[in-house]
């Protein structure tokens, strides 16, 4: 975890002189508006994994729900089989201009991706991937460094696929998609 400290100024703001709290703001910042380029993930998921070949296929389920008043979308996950369980948290960079998600797993991966948005119908996140090999309840493990690449397409209500690819040190690629349909 990492502390950042900032100091913010008030506007408009009257000091307390009766020692009385503020009153809660009703109307908060509202969410960005670029959210909704990713309510095509709400709801609960289930994703037909087809991996790289010589790969094994695999269901994920998935349910992402809107979080921080729709600041961020999280999505919790499990892969089968081998009970992979993870989550993602999609949101707004507002400084950068682009889509983030951060993603970690009872593994031990974890990753930060990041997407300019929609382009012709794809919405591409790329960023490092620490892929867990091999966990271990010690919390030392063997993992590896990769390049990700997730490519969603919407297909139709309720209905995204996701092809994605994995980058390794030597240059191999690895591709694999998942069909995902509401419900």
């Amino acid at each position: 975890m990492s502390v950042v400290a900032f100091t913010v100024s008030p506007v408009n703001a009257e000091p307390d002189t009766e020692g009385k709290k503020p009153p809660r703001s009703t109307n908060p910042l509202p969410a960005p508006p670029q959210m909704r380029d990713l309510d095509f993930l709400l709801g609960t998921y289930t994703c037909d994994y087809t991996p790289p070949p010589g790969g094994k296929p695999a269901v994920l389920r998935m349910t992402t729900k809107k979080a921080m008043g729709g600041h961020y979308y999280y999505t919790d996950a499990t892969l089968e089989p081998g009970k992979v369980v993870g989550r993602s948290s999609f949101g707004w960079n507002p400084v950068d201009k682009t889509f983030i998600n951060q993603y970690h797993d009872n593994w031990g991966s974890s990753g930060t991706y990041t997407s300019s948005g929609w382009k012709n119908g794809h919405l591409i996140f790329k960023g490092p991937l620490n892929q867990v090999v091999k966990p271990d309840a010690s919390g030392n493990t063997e993992g590896i460094k990769l390049g990700l690449v997730d490519d969603y397409q919407i297909l139709g209500p309720g209905h995204f696929k996701d092809n994605t690819s994995f980058t390794f040190p030597d240059g191999n690629v690895l591709r694999g998609s998942y069909d995902c349909r509401r419900g």
